[in-house]
């Protein structure tokens, strides 16, 4: 079974090509075409060379940066695609752009499926949304870069990368109560090894959380009441503002939509 890797902005051609995956890359810029040829992986150049090298239902994973990127390459290769196709996006947009992009699928006769994952190593696991028959065509790969058992059918479009967008909230909640931990081991009156309490609570060395910022807006629009992830959001923010290391939130490109919404 071949897979297709669509971009280089994680590497996912490494890791599917270390779990035993038989696939092909294409990358729409010259830099990610380079460096797909330098660590040995077989590049397409054409969107129909693609087509030609695997057999129907054809399975693509896209290692896109978030943002419209990743719409002109779904729109571009859509042309090409044939029915039945799949396409797997696992790279945490928003989930109200997901829904978008599903319908712009759906209206091809091409499966649109989003998957998110949760933890490293062999406790990992990967969720995976969409219709049916698409969840279903996409699992076979997917389980190969998880442990066994750990790809999960999760829900309907967008459930896997709203998941995400939680769990970023999360990591940020959790990275400001080891912050404060710290400080009250910091204000302990007595005699402590503060670098050993520091390490019980590294807050410092956890993940970044880009999408955290996004569940304020989308708590108030689905009644959804979150005032320690909410609060836990804007202490970050203030603590990135007074470090002068405050960065943009991860790109957002349309409205707010519901799942009854798209025709």
């Amino acid at each position: 079974m071949k897979l297709a890797i669509i971009g280089d902005a994680t590497g996912a051609a490494d890791r599917a090509a270390e779990a035993g995956l038989e696939i092909v890359t294409y990358a729409g810029t010259r830099a990610e075409r380079e460096a797909l040829v330098a660590r040995g992986h077989r590049l397409l150049r054409q969107w129909t060379d693609v087509l030609e090298a695997m057999e129907p239902p054809r399975r693509y994973l896209l290692d896109l940066p978030l943002g419209a990127g990743i719409d002109a390459v779904i729109d571009e290769g859509s042309q090409v695609m044939e029915p039945g196709d799949v396409v797997i996006d696992p790279g945490g947009s928003w989930w109200c752009d997901t829904l978008r992009r599903y319908r712009r699928m759906r209206h091809r006769a091409l499966y649109f499926v989003d998957a998110a994952r949760f933890g490293e190593g062999e406790a990992a696991v990967l969720l995976v949304s969409g219709d049916g028959e698409g969840v279903e065509l996409a699992l076979p790969v997917l389980r190969e870069l998880v442990a066994p058992g750990r790809a999960l059918a999760f829900g309907s479009a967008g459930a896997a990368h709203y998941a995400r967008m939680v769990a970023d909230g999360v990591a940020t909640a959790v990275a400001q109560a080891h912050s404060e931990a710290v400080q009250l081991m910091e204000a302990w009156p007595g005699d402590a090894d503060l670098e050993a309490a520091r390490r019980l609570w590294p807050f410092e060395n956890m993940p970044p959380a880009p999408r955290d910022c996004w569940l304020l807006d989308d708590a108030v629009r689905l009644e959804a009441t979150v005032p320690l992830l909410a609060q836990a959001v804007m202490l970050r923010l203030a603590e990135r503002l007074d470090e002068h290391s405050s960065e943009p939130p991860a790109p957002r490109l349309g409205g707010f939509v519901l799942p009854e919404d798209i025709l």
